[in-house]
């Protein structure tokens, strides 16, 4: 199976950058105690422009699907998520094999 990768694209709100840094580990930790099959989200970049790109890996597509479903019962990501704004997600899989 091919693992999912989402490429999550967003703003933090004006003046919330310190405190959506701090969130972001608790999110993350929170969310892989609920769903054991992300990987991991080994991926932060903040552009020029002031949008951002967040990478989160899922062991599969559904692992993901699953875990975007109930991502609103997890108060530490919902936390993360209420600092951020133009949210999109994009997803897509790693070809089998692919080892960098």
């Amino acid at each position: 199976m091919s693992n999912c990768i989402e490429f999550v694209k967003f703003r933090v709100k004006s003046g919330q950058r310190s405190a959506f840094l701090a969130q972001r580990g608790e999110a993350i930790a929170a969310v892989h105690a609920a769903h054991p099959d992300l990987i991991g989200a080994p991926v932060l970049a903040e552009h020029d422009d002031g949008t951002w790109t967040d990478v989160w890996i899922y062991r599969t597509a559904e692992a993901a699907r699953r875990a975007n479903a109930e991502a609103g019962d997890i108060p530490d990501f919902v936390a993360m998520a209420d600092l951020l704004e133009d949210v999109r997600v994009e997803a897509g899989t790693a070809p089998v094999g692919d080892v960098s």
